[in-house]
């Protein structure tokens, strides 16, 4: 048995592993369950989660994890005058915070892992409670001792924006979790079931994400009106948002309603099957700090069209079709490429599946312990 006297005491910020909002609880939970595993007794592990998960929290991770119970209080105050006090009780060297950051000084090292900083660049898609709140985050990332980005799109808005400082600041990719695969791995029996369940027809145009003004749905949705095949309907699979009354009006007044399906939020296994079995998936969004959905997709065997902006050239590579995202038309006639040209669809089907293989969340998670690490030893 090892020393852990020896072993360096690290605080992971993992609030959002049993709830949060939906990309950051899925973020949280891949790169925990993989630090751990990839731990390999190099730290003393602090996992901060809020107190009500504790016992389900016991059940799931290795008794050598430390287990740190906090009320329930937004993260932004839980990580400014909760988690520094934690760490000082515990003797914590260095504590990964997600976004919010401290500003408490000491010799604690401080490193924020920022998700994005996009409502610096785009503060029209944000509402002003939003943009108060988020704010808060350039400020805190000043006074860390490194900054994670998630791409080096967002690098280099954190540090066109003045938000890192001085601050040593790395690019971590995001993983895509290994249980999406391709339509032929699952039985006719598991197809049928969420098909039926979501009322899924044959073919389908597909977009994951949240239900808001960011993700473009509007020209998406005008889109279908100049596809060739006026036939194949789009299903939006994400939580409705402050878009849903808007892009409803659009589609009564089109008379789409019968083309469209609006699932609301998809449990994951389901997702997965919705996934695989589309024809073409379509993220149009007008600004990712990453944009992991078309490599979910990609991984699920299916082509992609994407937006020609901001993390995405970087992210999905040549393996997507891009388009301008202001202008349906063009959505429109990459659509209908894609659906008419075999060869094109096929190229791009395959691209896919090998450019998805390289983001890996075992990686990411191997990324971030040495950068904690390195922070150990400085």
């Amino acid at each position: 048995m090892s020393n852990t006297a020896n072993k360096i005491n690290v605080g992971i910020d993992a609030k959002w592993f049993f709830s949060g909002p939906p990309s950051g609880n899925m973020v949280v939970k891949n790169l925990v369950n993989e630090m751990i595993k990839h731990n390999h007794d190099r730290f003393n592990l602090h996992l901060f989660i809020p107190s009500k998960f504790k016992k389900q929290a016991q059940a799931l991770f290795p008794p050598d994890v430390k287990l740190i119970g906090l009320p329930g209080i937004p993260n932004l105050l839980s990580n400014q005058f909760l988690v520094p006090l934690v760490a000082l009780r515990h003797k914590l060297k260095t504590v990964l915070f997600q976004n919010f950051a401290s500003t408490w000084p000491g010799k604690l090292h401080k490193i924020a892992y920022i998700h994005d900083v996009l409502f610096l660049d785009y503060p029209e898609y944000y509402s002003g409670t939003e943009r108060f709140y988020f704010k808060q985050m350039k400020r805190l990332a000043s006074r860390s001792n490194t900054v994670i980005a998630i791409s080096q799109s967002e690098k280099e808005r954190l540090l066109s924006n003045n938000v890192s400082g001085s601050s040593n600041t790395s690019v971590v990719y995001h993983g895509i979790n290994q249980s999406f695969k391709p339509k032929n791995f699952y039985s006719n029996s598991e197809v049928q079931a969420v098909a039926d369940k979501f009322g899924l027809p044959a073919k389908y145009l597909l977009f994951v994400g949240r239900v808001n003004v960011r993700k473009n749905l509007l020209n998406l949705v005008k889109a279908l009106l100049h596809i060739g095949n006026q036939d194949i309907p789009l299903i939006i699979a994400g939580e409705r948002n402050n878009l849903t009354d808007e892009l409803e009006t659009l589609i009564a007044q089109h008379n789409l309603s019968h083309r469209i399906i609006i699932t609301g939020h998809v449990p994951e296994a389901d997702l997965q099957v919705i996934y695989a079995c589309a024809t073409i998936f379509c993220f149009p969004s007008y600004a990712e700090g990453f944009g992991l959905p078309p490599l979910e997709a990609m991984k699920c065997g299916v082509p992609v069209i994407v937006s020609d902006r901001t993390a995405m050239p970087e992210v999905c590579g040549d393996a997507a079709v891009y388009i301008d995202p202001d202008n349906p038309y063009d959505i429109a006639r990459k659509i209908d490429t894609l659906l008419t040209n075999g060869d094109l669809y096929n190229d791009k089907v395959a691209k896919g599946l090998q450019h998805a293989e390289k983001f890996v969340w075992s990686r990411s998670a191997q990324q971030i312990l040495t950068i904690i690490e390195e922070a150990g030893v400085n």
